[in-house]
């Protein structure tokens, strides 16, 4: 398990470290993030850390009492608020004050009997004190019966608010959390049993196997917890990723329309690879081109005259198209026509009335239909749709 302690330890340091940025700096709700440094913490100390911090300060065992109270008591009581706030369930100031001192209570009760019995003696070495072992059982018992009601209740949350949740990023990262916790539970569980029945015995099972078998628990939440916690943010990773796509997508259209109509461009156009590179802002950015493109459209607008529209509305159709595809390619035939038109310098007619062929009302459907729009708009249906009116444009030899 050592090996495996280790790289839960680092993954949940990179989860401390990769938060702390934003709900820090940004002053977000913070309770997720002590959640994670008290287990984060409580890994660590499992590890030679902790036994160079009991040398450092000589006072023995004490990583095992901070493991109790930062992993434990802070982590447990962390998670509960953060869970009770993102799935939306009430907090009332008196259940929330109730929490707390409960948590406080507990801290301060396994702190007095550790300092009061516990000491000098090694974990291993107390039950061979009648007194300083039945001290150690209440203190277990104590802890345990703490976390497992902080566990009892981040379950209820999860599970009755993971059906009612907003997404299904949440919803499957609040039910992810609460499988987390409830192999938290076994844990506890499980490890009260085996002190108990070392009191008078041998443990739970023969050897170390119940140790494995409260380790493996221990294990599997915090896998599941950092997984449920980081399933919306997987959420918005996607959002960002398409969002980024659309943009670089979009590009070429927005790129041959602006430049026949630069007064649409809110700034100057930037590189190819600059764009590529540029991780921030997609949603504006993404926003402002689809402003761009239809206001270079509309500017466009009286490069096409009805004569034009139709020609292109009767090429899309003699393609085999109909209904919104057509319209949409017609579309298409028209602003390269136009944008040719413009090109070669020629005076703009007569206002037509613009429609766009597709499109909605939010940000998705916009783009969805700008997208088909240039796929449209480089197909070799539009080239030969344009060729064909370059030729009716030339002059008579």
């Amino acid at each position: 398990m050592n090996i495996f302690t280790f790289v839960v330890a680092v993954l949940l340091w990179i989860t401390v470290a990769w938060r702390a940025a934003k709900v820090w700096r940004k002053g977000q709700d913070r309770s997720l993030w002590w959640a994670f440094f008290g287990l984060a913490v409580m890994m660590t100390l499992r590890m030679p850390p902790g036994r160079a911090l009991d040398q450092w300060t000589g006072v023995t065992d004490l990583s095992y009492l901070l493991k109790h109270l930062i992993g434990g008591v802070l982590a447990s009581a962390a998670l509960l608020a953060f869970l009770r706030k993102v799935s939306g369930a009430s907090d009332e100031p008196r259940t929330k004050r109730r929490r707390i001192m409960f948590a406080c209570a507990t801290a301060l009760a396994i702190s007095i009997l550790f300092f009061a019995k516990l000491q000098p003696y090694e974990t291993l070495s107390i039950f061979a004190d009648p007194v300083a072992r039945y001290v150690f059982l209440a203190y277990t018992l104590l802890f345990l019966g703490y976390l497992t009601a902080s566990l009892l209740g981040g379950m209820r949350v999860c599970w009755r608010w993971g059906r009612n949740s907003s997404g299904p990023a949440l919803s499957w990262g609040l039910r992810t959390i609460g499988a987390g916790l409830a192999a938290g539970v076994a844990y506890a569980v499980v490890r009260a049993t085996t002190i108990t029945t070392r009191m008078h015995g041998d443990g739970l099972f023969p050897g170390a196997v119940d140790d494995y078998i409260s380790t493996a628990l221990l294990m599997a939440a915090l896998v599941l917890i950092i997984a449920g916690s980081s399933l919306p943010m997987l959420s918005l990773l996607h959002s960002w990723w398409t969002k980024r796509h659309a943009i670089l997508r979009l590009r070429p259209l927005w790129r041959d329309l602006t430049q026949v109509t630069p007064a649409v461009r809110l700034h100057a156009p930037r590189g190819a690879v600059t764009e590529h590179l540029n991780p921030l802002n997609v949603h504006d950015r993404l926003y402002r081109r689809g402003v761009e493109i239809r206001d270079a459209a509309l500017a466009l607008n009286n490069y096409a005259s009805p004569a034009l529209r139709e020609r292109a509305q009767q090429h899309a159709e003699a393609r085999g198209l109909f209904g919104t595809q057509a319209a949409i390619a017609a579309e298409a035939c028209w602003l390269a026509a136009a944008r040719h038109a413009k090109l070669r310098g020629a005076a703009p007619g007569s206002s037509v009335e613009h429609r766009p062929a597709g499109g909605g009302r939010d940000l998705k459907s916009e783009i969805s239909a700008l997208i088909q729009l240039s796929d449209a708009y480089h197909s070799d249906l539009v080239r030969d749709f344009t060729d064909s009116e370059d030729r009716l444009m030339e002059p008579p030899a």
